[in-house]
């Protein structure tokens, strides 16, 4: 035991005598052979590295987060800065014709302009991608185009895991957790997709757009969907694992999207982006048009409905960019070349055609209506006869009255016979015939002279035509010269012969009363005027007499 402690003490006792001397050794060889020190460990510092990330990642993410955490924050700064001044750029052109060919192009294939104006700059194009697993951050498998040039895969693999868990923890204290990241560096890209074990680093040249961005997640779902236990699984042996079968899945991400004679034989000519506005205008053009003929078909209606000689007739009007055609059936040449005339005179008409037809078998409304009226005319001729009437094409409505039944029946048989009048509706009244006529007889005599057979004939032709039954009241007046009863016996003889000539003459079927008075009539004074003393008045009775 004893010995023991001897030894140790004589190890630290060395020790203690030969530390400044190492320590100044390693200086002094440090300050001369710099450069050959650096190359002899540079191949041991990746192994280091991702052995320090594998047992002390929190440690590597504090050392860089002071670091990292303003470069990305002023990387992002510029980043969007550059793209804003990109866009203001396309907006200032907004007017040329490039502008409204990427605003039709957005419409049809349903994306943003803001897209369309990123993507018009140049291709994206992935150049290399590398499943990397998430808790170790070991590279699980990689692609790469001939152009992409990884020289260590592995190492960039352990700098995407510490990078991504510090970018993410450093977004996390500021804002929402994303998973997506990007790392952008001159005019290539890494666009990080992650899922539960395991994330996706795909190195993206140029700007990347949004089928660039779906075609990296269908790729991880594709692998997530086959090989997520074995991803699970991985403990850093590789035998088992299915290299092979995720690099051919990973080499989709390398293939174009278009072939170039697809490419080429898809190419859509410029033409097709004017179609929407062709179309547009086309169905504007259309529609105006339409509505011109509309307000000219309308004019044209108004025109032949204003027209009376033309009202009566079914004519009807077809406007089909400004060509006007009519059709209908009229009597008379002259009313189709009225109808073409009144329609030629309204303006904006190209062409007419006049199709109507002229059938003599329709009557003339205007010649129907120009024979009702003659005969109404001569009818209202008469004495105590007035009659109007209203033609509505077909139908004759007729109002009035006349004293003469005869004259009444005479008219509605000669109006029947005319042609053109399908129905008649009649409310003519008959009035009782003025008959009032005062018959004078000389000194002594009963005798009826000329002039006393020509007014009771007229009587007799009224009574007739009236064919009335009313009574007929005659009244005898004497002039007082003579005795009383010789006048009054005077008096009755001419009552007696004006009756008979009444009944034997004229044939009347009236009842016949008289009244024989023995003084002159009211207001004539016999000894001035003896003569229309001596008189007979004929009238016919009052019902309130």
């Amino acid at each position: 035991m004893s010995q023991k402690k001897e030894t140790i003490n004589e190890e630290e006792a060395l020790e203690s005598a030969l530390s400044p001397m190492v320590n100044r050794l390693i200086d002094k060889n440090f300050e001369n052979s710099g450069d050959k020190i650096a190359s002899q460990i540079a191949p041991l510092i990746g192994g280091a590295i991702r052995e320090q990330i594998k047992s002390q990642k929190d440690d590597i993410v504090d050392a860089l987060y002071p670091v990292m955490g303003n470069m990305i924050s002023k990387f992002v700064t510029k980043s969007l800065e550059e793209l804003l001044n990109k866009i203001n750029d396309q907006i200032q052109n907004g007017l040329s014709t490039k502008a409204i060919k990427r605003k039709i192009k957005a419409k049809i294939k349903g994306v943003s302009e803001t897209e369309l104006l990123l993507e018009e700059s140049s291709e994206a194009k992935i150049k290399a991608a590398l499943l990397i697993h998430k808790e170790s951050g070991s590279l699980l498998c990689k692609v790469e185009d001939e152009n992409a040039g990884l020289s260590d895969a592995d190492m960039l693999a352990s700098m995407m895991s510490a990078i991504r868990s510090f970018v993410n923890e450093w977004v996390d204290a500021n804002a929402s957790h994303q998973e997506l990241g990007e790392i952008e560096y001159g005019g290539n890209k890494i666009i990080i997709e992650a899922s539960g074990y395991s994330y996706l680093a795909v190195i993206v040249e140029g700007p990347s757009y949004t089928k660039t961005y779906a075609k990296i997640r269908s790729t991880l779902e594709q692998i997530v969907f086959k090989y997520a236990d074995d991803i699970k699984k991985f403990q850093g042996n590789f035998e088992n694992f299915p290299k092979k079968s995720i690099e051919d899945e990973l080499k989709n991400l390398l293939k174009s999207d278009d072939n170039p004679k697809q490419k080429e034989a898809g190419k859509k000519h410029p033409i097709i982006y004017l179609l929407p506005l062709i179309l547009i205008a086309y169905l504007s053009w259309n529609f105006y048009n339409n509505y011109q003929d509309e307000q000219l078909q309308k004019s044209i209606e108004d025109v032949l409905y204003n027209t009376p000689q033309l009202t009566p007739f079914r004519i009807d009007s077809n406007v089909d960019d400004k060509v006007v055609t009519l059709k209908g059936n009229v009597p008379f040449e002259y009313h189709k070349k009225l109808a073409q005339q009144k329609v030629e005179n309204i303006t904006d008409i190209k062409e007419l055609h006049n199709n109507i037809k002229v059938t003599p078998t329709l009557t003339d409304p205007m010649q129907v209506s120009a024979n009702i009226a003659y005969l109404i005319k001569g009818v209202n001729l008469n004495r105590d006869t007035n009659i109007n009437y209203n033609f509505d094409y077909n139908k004759l409505t007729l109002e009035g009255y006349t004293a003469s039944r005869t004259l009444k029946e005479q008219l509605l048989k000669a109006l029947s016979n005319i042609k053109g009048i399908e129905s008649i509706q009649e409310n003519i009244s008959l009035k009782e015939p003025n008959i009032d006529t005062d018959i004078y007889f000389d000194t002594a005599s009963s005798k009826l002279n000329d002039a006393t057979i020509a007014k009771l004939t007229d009587v007799i032709k009224k009574l007739k035509e009236s064919n009335t039954k009313t009574t007929i009241e005659l009244k005898a007046y004497s002039d007082m010269i003579g005795d009383k009863k010789s006048n009054r016996a005077l008096a009755q003889k001419r009552v007696t012969n004006i009756v008979h000539y009444l009944k034997t003459e004229g044939e009347l079927q009236n009842s016949i009363e008289s009244k024989v008075f023995d003084t002159p009539p009211p207001g004539i004074d016999p000894q001035k005027n003896p003569k229309k003393a001596r008189r007979i008045t004929l009238t016919l009775k009052k019902e309130n007499n």
